[in-house]
């Protein structure tokens, strides 16, 4: 095919992609008008208020995503989800996924985990417990194939995705985590390796997580269903619509202390990063894919196995 052909296909391809990420923020903020609010049965007699998207079909052999949100929590304000989430749970929804997008923070009077006065309010490993009682949810759910569930986190919600997914059997098909901190979990004797197929997306200038424990986390797995992408000059939040490239000096800078982070959104990263999402969701959530990775069978000591939960 001549250049000249190329290149214009090639521009209205990437015009047709930036209009269709433009409609999706709409159809995020009124797919957010459908949420229901559920509560699930947390640990230590807590209950976790959460907000579920209904599949479009009740067919009964729809795939399920679990949404984790950042350190900022689910909210914008108090009855107004986070545009992130909202965004992607609409997306995710006409695509015909079930979505649930549970609040961690609300039920333990925690606002926020992202600055330094609030570090150690709550981390991703607890998170984990909260996060595999609402893949037991999804499980439960009459409109879900309760084979075909994945989960996405943002930052502190995908550490938590990782440390789901360092359990074994989590009940999980496909995870994708949105620029994780991945430090802790090089510092464990045996290798990580995550019990499903795992993405990781992150930006290469990110000086709050920083991509390369992340590098060093999948080349230690050795597990070629353990995958990073990452986009040069890039920050963190960079899938936040309308956030502007800032300097949050209200962040503790790990590796220029003192200096404050770098964060702000990107829409050629967004748009690579989300087209990524659906076609690695799409792959390993087609129910006629066979697995090319065995699952662990061992389990970390202490972590107990997900109970078995009926469906509603």
């Amino acid at each position: 095919m001549p250049y000249f052909l190329l290149s214009t296909l090639y521009r209205f391809l990437l015009q047709r992609l930036m209009l269709w990420t433009a409609v999706a923020v709409l159809l995020a903020c009124a797919g957010a008008a459908d949420a229901a609010r559920v509560e699930i049965a947390g640990p230590g007699g807590i209950t976790l208020p959460a907000e579920w998207m209904a599949p479009p079909s009740a067919t009964g052999n729809a795939p399920g995503m679990l949404l984790l949100h950042g350190c900022g929590g689910l909210w914008a304000k108090p009855g107004v989800l986070a545009t992130r989430p909202a965004h992607m749970a609409a997306l995710l929804q006409e695509l015909g996924y079930g979505v649930l997008m549970v609040d961690s923070f609300g039920p333990r009077g925690v606002r926020e985990t992202c600055t330094a006065s609030s570090k150690g309010a709550l981390n991703s490993t607890r998170r984990a417990e909260d996060a595999q009682r609402a893949v037991n949810w999804l499980k439960s759910r009459k409109e879900i194939d309760s084979s075909r569930i994945a989960v996405l986190g943002w930052s502190q919600g995908a550490t938590t995705v990782l440390a789901l997914m360092d359990r074994d059997n989590p009940g999980v098909r496909a995870a994708v985590a949105f620029y994780p901190g991945c430090g802790s979990f090089l510092r464990t004797a045996q290798p990580y390796q995550p019990a499903a197929p795992t993405l990781m997306l992150m930006g290469e200038a990110d000086d709050w997580t920083p991509v390369e424990p992340c590098r060093d986390l999948v080349t230690r797995s050795g597990m070629d269903t353990f995958r990073l992408v990452s986009y040069p000059d890039v920050y963190h939040d960079f899938d936040d619509p309308g956030l502007e490239v800032h300097l949050r000096k209200d962040i503790a800078n790990d590796t220029h202390p003192g200096g404050g982070v770098m964060v702000g959104f990107n829409q050629s990263a967004t748009d690579d990063a989300y087209r990524r999402v659906f076609k690695w969701c799409s792959r390993w959530l087609d129910p006629f894919h066979t697995y090319p990775y065995e699952q662990r069978t061992s389990r970390p000591s202490g972590v107990p196995t997900p109970a078995a939960v009926p469906k509603h």
